[in-house]
Parts: C-alpha cells; structure tokens; sequence
C-alpha cells in the first residue's frame, strides 16, 4: 500500500471456520472497519476496512480490494450545516460539495462564521444540524478514522521558526508516521514533499529566513508527510502582498490538480479566478453565494466585490434568501447530525520515542537562539556574581552579632534562592504560549501530550540544574559554604546545591503553567516580574511569615518558599544569623525538617505539573452547547478543593510551633552585644582551675553541698539533645556549645549525698582572648532562645534519657540566664564571659527552692580582674 500511515506489517486476514479474521499487528495508527478501531473482528462481505488514509472493501474470502464507490461519493458533501452556542446562530443552513481535485474559497465579511465552518468540516466541532461527510465517512460520528485524512493549516505558521526547513520536516516525520518508518523512508517522504511544494533549493535556510509565501509552503509541507486527501487552510495569505499572494494560491492549485480536496479561507478576492468554486457567506453563517468564480456575475447582478460585499453584510437575510430561491436543493430539511464519534487516538510513535525526539528538537531550538543562548549561559554567572558584594567573609557559616556583616548568611540565602526562582522561571515562561499553535496542530495528528511535557520538563530541568551548579559554586568558593554539617545527604554543600536546584526545576515547570495560562506573549514579562515579586515576599527570608495567618498560608503555595526553608535547614540559618527575627520549624536543621521541605518542593512541581498537563491534552469533541463535560469538571474542582485543605491544614500542624521573633526583644533586651572586650588581664590556662569555688564557698548558697566531694573535668562532655542545638542550653559544659579554638577547659561537678536532686555543676573555658570568648555567649543568646519553651530530651554520658521543660531565657547584669524543670527538681543555668574566659554555672535543687547560679557565677566572674 502507497499510504504513509500504513505500517510494515500492518494487519493481516487468517480464514477461520467461522468466516475470515481480521487481526491488527501492533500498527501505530490503528485499523478501522467501518468507522470503529479494532485490535481483531470477524468480516462479513461488503465492510469497509481503512488502513491509514485507504479504504479497502471486503469481498469475501481472503479479498480485499479498493474501495471503487469513493470517486462517487468523495470529497466533501455539507448538507445543512449550522452550530448555534447559546442562542447565537453561528452558522446557518451551509450546503456545499468539494470533490476531489478542486479548490474552494470560503469568502465573507467579518462574522460570517468563515473561521466556524472550517472547524465543523475538520471535525473538531460538531454541528447542532446537518451534516459533514468526506469520501463517504461521516465525519463526526466517524471522526477516530477521518483525523488522519484531513489536513488543516491554521493562519499562523505552524512550523519553528529557528529550525530549518529540513530540520522542521524531518522532526515533524519522525513524529508523523508509524514508528517502523525506516529513516531512509522518511527521508524520501520529506524529499517528495520539498519537491511538490518547489522548497528543495530552499531546506536549509531557517524558516524565519524565508519569505512569507516560503513559510506558508513549509506550514503546508508539514501536513503533506502524512498523505492527507482533504486540506483545509485559514487566511493562508494573509499579511502576504500581491506577488506572494499569487504565489500561495497557485501552490493551492496544484495540490488540488494533484488529486486533494482542497479548502481555502480567504480575505483576498484576487485570485478566485484561480478556484474551481467560491463559497460566500453573510453574517450569521448564512451562504449567499455557492458556485463557480465566472458565474458571481449572473448570480449577484454585479462582479464589483466591493458592493457584492456591502450589500451582503447590511442585507445577510435577503442575500441569503435570494441563493437559497436559486437553489431549492439547498432548502431541502437537514437529517439530525449523527452522535459525535469518539474522538480516539490519531496515528502516532511511541511515548518514549516522541519524548526522545521532542528532547532533542527541544535542544536545538534552544541553541539555534543564539540571543537567547548567551543569556541562558552568563545569568547564573552574573547572578553569582551578585553574591560577591554581600558584605562579610563567613559566607554561609557563623555570622557575629558584634561582626561586621550578622546578616551575611541570610542575605547570600534570599540571593541564591532568588536566583533559583528566577533562571527556573525565565526559562520556561515563554515557551508554551510562544508554540500553543503549533503544539495543537501536531497534538492533533498524534503528538502525546505527555511526552512534549515530559521532554520540556527533562531539557529544561537540565539547564536549570547546570545554571544553579554556577551560581552554587560562586557563593560557596567565593563567599564560603556551610559550617554546620548536613542534616541529610552527607555534604552540606551538596545538600545546598540540591535544595537550590530542585527550587529552580520546580519553578521551571510553574513557569510552565504561568506559559499555559497566558493569551499572549506580550503578557509574559509582568508576569514574570509579579512571580520575582511573590517570591521574595514569600520565601520567608527577608519578610516574616512564619505564624501570620494568611501569609503563612499562601507561602506555601510558592517553590520560593520550600526552596528556602530546605537551604535553610542546610546551612542551619537559625544558628548561623545571629540577628534571625523568626523561629520557623521549616529551618530547623534536622533530616526529618529537611525532607519535608524537599518533600513538599517536589510535590508541588509534580502538581503543577499535572495541571499543565490537564492544560495541554486534546479535549473532547465539541458539543453542540460547546462544553465538554461540566459535571466531571466539578467534580475535580470539588476533589481539588479537599485536597488543598488537608495540605493547609496538615502543614498548620506540623508548623504550629513556629513563632516570629522581633531581634533583641523581650527579655533578652538588655542582653549587651559582646563586642571587643575591655582591656582585661588574660587568665592563663594554668590558673583557670583556680576559678572554680569550692565546696566551702557554694556551701554558702547550699549548704547541703559543704561538704560535698568535688568531681573535677579536664574536657567538655558530649551529651546529646532532642532538638540537639538544645543540648547547651540545659547542660553546663556541653561540647556543642564551644565553637573550636578554646586552649584549655576546667570544670566541678558537686552532688549532694542526701538528695540527687541538688547538684552544681561549674565549668570555665579558656580562649586565646577576649573577642572569641564573647562569640561564645553571641551564639548562645540564639541557641538558648530557640529551645524556649520546648521540651528537650537530655542523655548525658552513660545516663538515662530525661524530659526536660525550658522556660524563656533572660538576661541579668550581662548573664545570659535560664530556668527548666524536670521530674523531682528544677535548675538554673548562667552563663557569661570575661575577659578570654566562658563561665557557666548550673545549679540543680528540689521543684520549689531557690536557685543561687547567678550568683555563684558572679563570685567565679569576681576573680577576674
């Protein structure tokens, strides 16, 4: 069979003794016996079978042989056609035939339901009365079978412009015809149709090189790869001058002179002479004239177009009234349109390999935009770039209060998350709205939907994960990476980087959807900026929305945000900026808060992913009322609505305990920033024991420890919390809470015989001077504030797990001062520097007495001069 669409080994007949069998082999574009797509049937003599764009008749036996009647009844038969849309008559009462090896124009004013017509003649509109038919198929009713013979050329190009003609044709091929298509045999399919349409000479110009009569032959060429016998086109030379125009109309004339039906939509009245027949309809939809250019004249008492014109749009009734006396046939009454077939699935290669070669084609339209190019390749470098004039030398580790830039992780964060957002979004947000025409027409003869999503997502995910790569390794190498560890991949750079990446990916695809949702591409740029906007208001960083109602709320919704709280559990922002105003659970640096935040990121891409995806697919025939399936669309809308709601209202609960913190407020007020010390006489790592008291003199405080035996410590102590920043703030002498540097360390425990309840415990921690001693106290002011209010899980070496409950922190005359509880007993714990030396006293007693360690600090502080 001479049929692009037929397969190697299409389908095959096998006698059985219950008659002869029809069996489909697997073929890409399906076989159909009378109008219906079938996988195997028994034949009864006289069914039709069609095979790509042929119909075979069935004579009995194992015979098949050409269907002979189609010359009779082909091409395209309309029998009183109309389509009314909520009591709006759109087209009215349309008759008309267009046989094989002719060429109609469909003429009219503006609002003559030209554009409408050729919807209902290609099927994807279905009539309210009459109806279409095409070598003897009903359209509509057996439209699963027809798509593939009906060709439509809509009035924009439908080819890329930054591909050359061989290029568009060999891409659309590869996706056009059946996936056993050797390559040598697409390559003759696409050499015979740059010679019918004159373009050999002209395959490897790009098609923005070519002129407007060029193009619109190469819009054509896409759709004669697949051998359709009805070709539709709207406002082919539009925009085109007077030579270009002549030239399109006398490529129209071959194609039909070739054997095809052929339909033109037109507003130019030039070259009608050139048509077999011209179809004129009035406002309304109303034919006014049906028949050949020479005969205009006899029919309208005039050949001036321009009042054959004014007198059919001021006069569409009489005009319409005048044809149909003409031509009585016309009035005859219109059988009721047969149901709408089922729309079915056109000819088409495999998911896997159209998303192959939409990938591939993808890449090179990227790179044939030279322009766009070069911006894809020095963002990130200048967005990196931007990090670099952060002030401050830690990068994303621990920032200062009395340092020259406490702000500085927070600020190189917001940046790197922002630039995220933006490479994501600014690579996608044109790309749909900028194809939407030629993505429905190739969908509409076989593209998946999900594959040109899948094949956009994976080309576009890669860029936006090798520009985040730039902008990640700038701020890390030239500002400095995380200091805190990683909560969940081993690496904290590594971490960061996904966290960054998976935000630009994820942005990349709602840049999808924004690219879905927009009418135009002159809408894209304000969308973009109010998206840049968005997230920096909502990610968290520079403005609060941690516990605001409705703020809260609606960040969620944003990659910004996610992106944010995952990078900032990364670098453990809540530690590293000592000026952080928010406690957002989202921050913490811990696995599980990590992989929620990742979790979440990841969710939300997969989500709009799907909407995009519910963007892109072939809708269902039209119906008369022009809806397609109002209650099933309710129905998702209501599930949606369910769904949104437990997503707010399952994070409400995981984040409840998230609170905004103004800085420095409350009762931390008055806690000094410790900045440069005074000039004070450094204590030697030999004399620090000498600071401890002694039994004696906490004896003054309680005296159930007088006589205590003390328990000297050379070295800090490796308990272990839960939250484990918390592990400090409720333990004296924990190794956390010393950043490295300190030269020698001396600590007491003293436990009182009679009562395990009552204990002190006293350390001091030498540092080289006075300035690192003071950072110790900087960056337990955060520490100890976090885990206010939270119960702590405790295990200190070789003890059993305690619940221990943590009161707010406050400060006293410079001392940094906490109170928690526990089963049995209560204690208080201060801290506080001077000079090069950290002190901290935990004092333990039974629930209800007093506690003295502020003042046994202040007599250890006192022996400093």
């Amino acid at each position: 069979m001479d049929d692009s669409l037929a397969s190697r080994t299409h389908a095959y007949l096998i006698a059985a003794p219950t008659g002869t069998q029809l069996f489909d082999n697997a073929s890409g574009n399906g076989t159909f016996v009378n109008g219906v797509r079938v996988t195997a049937v028994t034949l009864r003599p006289g069914d039709i079978i069609t095979i790509g764009n042929t119909d075979l008749l069935f004579t009995g036996g194992t015979t098949v042989t050409p269907r002979v009647d189609v010359q009779a009844a082909g091409g395209v038969q309309a029998h009183q056609l109309g389509l009314t849309i909520d009591g709006h008559h759109l087209l009215t009462n349309v008759s008309f035939t267009a046989r094989p090896g002719t060429l109609t124009a469909v003429i009219g004013p503006s609002g003559a339901g030209k554009s409408t017509l050729i919807k209902l003649l290609g099927g994807t509109t279905a009539p309210t009365a009459g109806h279409v038919s095409f070598d003897g198929h009903d359209v509509h009713a057996e439209y699963a079978t027809m798509r593939s013979r009906i060709g439509m050329v809509p009035q924009d190009d439908v080819v890329h412009r930054q591909l050359t003609v061989d290029q568009a044709l060999s891409y659309a091929a590869q996706l056009r015809l059946p996936p056993d298509t050797s390559k040598s045999d697409r390559r003759a399919v696409v050499d015979r149709v740059l010679s019918e349409l004159e373009l050999t000479e002209h395959r490897s110009k790009r098609v923005d090189k070519l002129s407007g009569g060029q193009r619109k032959r190469a819009s054509v060429a896409l759709e004669l790869l697949t051998g359709p016998s009805l070709l539709i086109l709207d406002e082919p030379t539009s925009g085109l001058d007077p030579a270009l125009d002549r030239q399109v109309m006398s490529m129209l004339r071959r194609l039909a002179d070739a054997g095809r039906t052929v339909i033109v939509v037109t507003h130019s009245l030039t070259y009608l002479n050139m048509c077999d027949q011209v179809l004129l309809l009035a406002p309304g939809g109303k034919t006014a004239y049906a028949g050949a250019p020479k005969d205009i004249g006899a029919a309208m008492g005039t050949t001036d177009w321009a009042d054959i014109f004014a007198w059919v749009s001021s006069r569409p009734d009489d005009a319409h009234a005048v044809f149909m006396a003409r031509n009585p046939q016309a009035a005859q009454p219109a059988r009721a349109p047969a149901p709408a077939g089922p729309v079915g699935q056109p000819a088409r290669t495999s998911t896997s390999r159209q998303m192959l070669t939409l990938a591939r084609r993808q890449i090179r339209l990227v790179l044939a935009d030279r322009g766009y190019t070069l911006f894809l390749v020095l963002l990130p470098f200048i967005l990196g770039a931007l990090a670099l004039v952060v002030p401050g030398d830690v990068g994303l580790g621990e920032a200062s209060t009395n340092g020259g830039a406490p702000n500085e992780p927070t600020q190189l964060l917001i940046l790197a998350n922002i630039a995220a957002v933006f490479m994501g979004t600014a690579l996608t947000i044109r790309d749909l709205v900028g194809e939407r025409v030629i993505f429905r027409r190739e969908q509409s003869v076989g593209l998946s939907a999900g594959a040109y999503l899948a094949a956009k997502i994976v080309v576009y995910a890669s860029f936006a994960a090798l520009q985040t790569a730039v902008v990640t390794a700038i701020v890390v190498y030239g500002k400095g990476g995380p200091t805190q560890g990683a909560v969940a991949l081993g690496n904290p750079v590594v971490e960061l980087y996904a966290a960054l990446a998976l935000t630009a990916i994820v942005s990349a695809v709602f840049g999808l959807l924004w690219s879905s949702l927009a009418r135009s591409s002159e809408q894209i740029l304000p969308v973009l900026v109010v998206v840049i906007m968005l997230s920096i208001v909502f990610s968290g960083g520079l403005i609060p929305v941690t516990a605001r109602i409705g703020l809260e709320q609606a960040s969620w919704f944003l990659p910004a945000r996610w992106g944010f709280a995952a990078s900032a559990s990364t670098i453990d922002l809540l530690k590293v900026a000592p000026l952080m105003t928010v406690d957002d659970p989202l921050w913490h640096h811990a696995t599980r808060w990590w992989l929620l935040d990742m979790g979440v990121l990841l969710l939300l891409g997969v989500v709009v992913a799907v909407l995009v995806y519910r963007r892109l697919r072939l809708p269902t025939q039209d119906g008369p009322d022009g809806t397609t399936g109002g209650g099933s669309r309710a129905a998702v809308i209501v599930i949606a609505l369910v769904l949104v709601a437990g997503f707010v209202a399952g994070l409400s609960y995981l984040t409840r305990g998230g609170t905004t913190r103004p800085a420095a407020v409350g009762p931390l007020a008055d806690t000094p920033a410790q900045g440069a010390a005074p000039e004070q006489e450094k204590i030697t790592d030999a004399d620090l024991p000498g600071l401890l008291l002694d039994p004696a003199t906490v004896g003054a405080s309680m005296p159930e420890l007088a006589d205590a035996d003390p328990t000297t410590e050379t070295a800090h102590h490796s308990a272990t919390a839960a939250p484990p920043a918390c592990a400090s703030a409720v333990s004296a002498g924990a190794a956390g809470a010393y950043p490295p540097g300190f030269t020698a360390v001396a600590g007491q425990q003293l436990s009182a015989g009679s009562d395990s309840n009552a204990g002190v415990s006293q350390w001091v921690t030498a540092y080289p001077d006075a300035d690192a001693a003071a950072g110790v106290q900087d960056r337990q002011i955060n520490e100890w504030r976090n885990c206010a209010g939270s119960t702590v899980t405790l295990t200190m070496p070789g003890q059993p797990a305690r619940q221990i409950t943590v009161a707010e922190p406050e400060s006293v005359d410079g001392a940094l001062v906490v109170t928690y509880t526990e089963s049995g007993r209560s204690c208080q714990h201060a801290l506080a520097t001077d000079s090069n030396v950290v002190a901290e006293v935990e004092a333990c007693a039974p629930t209800g007495e007093d506690h003295p360690a502020l003042d046994l600090l202040t007599k250890i502080t006192d022996q400093i001069e």
